[in-house]
């Protein structure tokens, strides 16, 4: 915790002074000497007590790091940070760094920050503001779509360490929402408190409400844009302090951080360190990935599962039909209760021939914007339309936008699904409408053994994904694919281990 909160602290404590003062007066007014200075005393003693009391126990915890030889040392090496999940470091040997911005607004250093992480092809995550949505909406669309991790910060930042966990779930679902409506942009499950204040009750909150909470192993003070940095001093820290599984928490609104990334990058890569996201900083701190939410299946050799969400639709669904037939491969339809049951013919082909049929809800509501009991809704009224109408019962469930949502697993799991998501890197975007060989190519470069597939059968547009498909299948087959449901690819490999994601 920084000096000046600590001393607004102190001043707030003041102000009982002053009530005390107060108090002294209009006793005196109304009362004898000798009988007033008995209480004044004890009130005296009880005003020193206050001041006395340690005024870090009025707040949280501070999160820091001491540097030193190799690996810094995080938060005094307290277990139980760990055994709360939270994020700060990869594992010793983990030649990756794991760059991180803390993003409140936008301006022009941090739109070339974004600039030369694309044009360096550097992953990174961004912790933001409403305020950086309202002034930098499309640039948020763009981070998004390029694989960037867009991530909580918040919604006011204020200290979270004291808050309830009804609290908690207001501050950060209110950013979600915002940053949503504003961006189309659904917000990753990664929480960082405003400046690293925290308590082990937040972070039991966090956890509770599906958040990894991620703290650092490396800042230093960038983010005044009225006391910037030196540019060579920025960089000497920065190199001076790397070490195995680094977070480097960075502001990207600071000038300095602009003018020296590009270089920082070549240099951490010329001393044979990589860029990581953070469901890998997970994977290296805690030796598995970062939640049962499941994404592939890396047990199952070269297979791969086609997913499509969204319908059916009564023209792109038929396409796609016909070519899954055409190479004899089964695919996994997540479909939508109201277009089911608009068009039940299209269902029944799709059970007929032998693919597999996930719930996708009923009407495609996002997971956020509902209250515990119309997201139970939306589950079961697709269950139990698909189970009375055609006999059929999913085993997978895929919320709407691919958040982790805890209580829609819950929900999901109660009904016998499984909460189903996709590899994130193979994600097409085929929903925007781009054309055929952008959805063929981001796929082909980009998927790898075991992975799910996220393709979309419906869109609101004119869509490409059925000429997409039609070159990615015989590519993958060419390539010594196999292809399979997303129930098929499970199965491969250790069962215990691909149902729990781990």
């Amino acid at each position: 915790m920084r000096n000046e909160e600590l001393w607004l602290i102190f001043v707030r404590r003041t102000k009982i002074f002053n009530i005390f003062l107060c108090f002294i007066h209009n006793f005196f007014a109304k009362n004898i000497l000798r009988k007033g200075m008995i209480y004044i005393k004890k009130y005296i003693i009880l005003f020193l007590l206050i001041l006395c009391f340690p005024l870090s126990a009025l707040a949280g915890e501070g999160w820091y790091f001491k540097r030193g030889e190799g690996r810094p040392q995080c938060f005094g090496g307290a277990k139980w940070v760990t055994e709360k999940g939270a994020l700060f470091m990869g594992a010793s040997g983990d030649k990756t760094v794991y760059l991180t911005f803390d993003a409140g607004y936008g301006n022009e250093s941090v739109r070339s920050i974004a600039q030369t992480l694309m044009k360096t092809e550097t992953t990174a995550a961004f912790f933001i503001l409403p305020a950086f949505a309202d002034t930098d909406a499309e640039l948020i669309k763009t981070l998004d779509e390029k694989g960037y991790f867009i991530c909580n910060h918040s919604y006011s930042h204020k200290d979270m360490s004291l808050l309830s966990k009804a609290e908690l779930e207001k501050e950060l679902t209110k950013a979600e929402r915002y940053v949503l409506e504003k961006t189309g942009v659904q917000m990753k499950k990664y929480f960082r408190p405003p400046e690293g204040t925290f308590s082990k009750e937040m972070l039991d909150n966090a956890n509770d409400l599906g958040y990894k909470t991620v703290f650092w192993s490396f800042a230093y003070a960038d983010w005044d844009n009225n006391n910037q940095k030196d540019e060579n001093w920025a960089y000497e820290r920065i190199m001076s302090s790397l070490h195995d599984g680094m977070v480097i928490l960075l502001h990207p609104n600071s000038v300095t951080n602009a003018k020296i990334l590009e270089k920082l990058i070549t240099d951490i890569r010329a001393k044979g360190y990589k860029f990581g996201n953070l469901d890998e900083l997970y994977l290296s701190q805690y030796g598995k990935p970062s939640s049962s939410y499941i994404r592939d299946n890396k047990e199952a050799g070269k297979c791969v599962a086609l997913t499509f969400d969204d319908g059916p639709h009564p023209e792109y669904t038929p396409q796609i039909l016909d070519i899954l037939d055409k190479y004899g491969v089964k695919a996994t339809f997540f479909v939508v209760g109201e277009n089911a049951e608009r068009y039940p013919e299209i269902i029944k082909r799709i059970i007929d021939s032998g693919h597999e049929i996930g719930n996708h809800t009923w009407s495609h509501k996002q997971m956020n914007s509902l209250s515990k009991e119309q997201i139970q809704k939306e589950i079961t009224k697709t269950q139990d339309f698909l189970k009375e109408s055609f006999n059929y019962s999913p085993v997978l469930f895929r919320p709407p936008g691919g958040g982790e949502y805890t209580f829609a697993k819950e929900t999901a799991e109660n009904l016998g699904c499984k909460y189903v998501l996709w590899a994130w890197r193979t994600d097409s975007k085929d929903w925007a409408c781009p054309d055929a060989g952008t959805i063929s190519q981001t796929v082909l470069s980009t998927v790898t053994e075991g992975d799910i597939v996220l393709l979309h059968d419906y869109v609101g547009g004119k869509s490409s994904t059925p000429q997409a498909v039609a070159q990615i299948i015989p590519r993958l087959l060419a390539q010594g694919y196999s292809l399979d449901t997303v129930s098929g690819l499970l199965s491969r490999g250790s069962t215990e281990s691909n149902l729990q994601g781990e």
